[in-house]
């Protein structure tokens, strides 16, 4: 019982913990920022946000976000083992089922909620929702819509 009360505590901290981030990156991209560092996008080095995980980041913070990716699924493997071998030194093969499970379709969903944040801030960007920062191919016209370059409507 005690490996499924950390188990639930963890999870619940790091969806805090990623709703708390995700607000601060998102009024950081609301004021031209990088989500992650805050740097203004004037400074960059390329001028070119790239979107990860629903935030727009300058080219450090994504370079910085592929290196470290190896190391995450890794790290989520070996909990998963830790899990694993816990439950089967403790509970016995009931639970052995359920927590490998239970982490696959919590990471499963993790990725899902990534690409949905990914996908609302496409719509954001295509609406002009962050200031200094157009969607390539949209042109703004004077009662400032966006204009897609075949002149169609966004």
């Amino acid at each position: 019982m005690l490996i499924l009360t950390l188990a639930a505590v963890a999870g619940a901290s790091a969806v805090a913990a990623w709703i708390v981030d995700r607000r601060r990156c998102r009024r950081r991209n609301e004021q031209g920022r990088c989500g992650a560092c805050g740097i203004s996008w004037a400074a960059t080095s390329s001028g070119d946000p790239y979107l990860i995980h629903g935030r727009l980041v300058c080219e450090d913070c994504a370079e910085k976000a592929k290196r470290r990716m190896p190391w995450e699924l890794g790290a989520l493997a070996g909990w998963v083992a830790v899990a694993t071998g816990l439950t089967l030194a403790d509970q016995g093969l009931a639970l052995l089922v359920f927590i490998p499970a239970g982490m696959g379709i919590a990471s499963l969903g993790a990725v899902r909620l990534m690409k949905l944040a990914n996908r609302n801030a496409q719509r954001r960007i295509a609406a002009s929702g962050f200031p200094g920062f157009n969607a390539q191919g949209t042109e703004t016209d004077a009662a400032s819509t966006g204009v897609l370059s075949d002149g169609s409507a966004v």
